[in-house]
């Protein structure tokens, strides 16, 4: 098969990311168990909005604020908030080698704060050609249309795209709509992967 498309997940595989962090800082702040924070700043009706656009960054830490008693300033929520991630140069190198004969393009859930720092601050992903991201195009992972408008906008079919995840659920919800879904575990296994499936890097 003669693949056109790379389609690949941020977080968990060409960035990490220790989400602990802030729910541990977070925690230790309003003096209140790592778990009741962590549900809270994971609610669905808080981050789930904020994943799909339909809730600004502040109005998110409004809502973290009321419900935690967050004594924080915006500025210091937002600077703590994006102190999370690091580039896997591993994976990296992969997409920049694959980049010279495919089209890389990044699919993700992810929120203004994080997208806007991610792009600001890792230069090296701009080997992507495109970003489709769950808080610019108001849908997410692992509903389908998602994965229909990254094929749409980059005008492959879905025989002819390679998905790239982290999370199971993500990766099956991907091959049912035809992609060829590799679940990500490590970069020695997405590089053998990609070779065994013909792609030229």
């Amino acid at each position: 098969m003669n693949y056109e498309l790379v389609l690949s997940d941020l977080g968990g595989v060409v960035v990490d990311f220790n989400a602990d962090r802030i729910v541990l800082q977070v925690s230790q702040l309003v003096g209140k168990p790592f778990d009741e924070v962590q549900a809270v700043i994971y609610h669905k009706e808080l981050l789930l909005l904020f994943e799909i656009g339909r809730m600004s960054p502040k109005e998110y830490y409004e809502g973290l604020k009321s419900r935690l008693g967050l004594s924080w300033t915006y500025e210091q929520f937002v600077r703590s908030w994006n102190d999370i991630f690091s580039e896997n140069a591993e994976v990296v190198q992969i997409l920049q080698r694959l980049r010279k004969r495919h089209k890389i393009v990044a699919l993700t859930n992810t929120n203004e704060l994080h997208i806007n720092h991610i792009r600001a601050t890792l230069p090296s992903l701009s080997l992507f050609s495109d970003w489709v991201a769950s808080c610019e195009v108001g849908t997410r992972k692992p509903e389908p249309e998602i994965y229909r408008l990254a094929l749409e906008r980059m005008g492959v079919r879905a025989d002819r795209a390679v998905y790239i995840d982290d999370r199971p659920e993500m990766v099956e919800a991907g091959a049912a709509l035809g992609l060829k879904a590799i679940h990500f575990e490590s970069s020695r296994q997405l590089e053998q992967e990609l070779q065994a499936l013909g792609l030229n890097f």
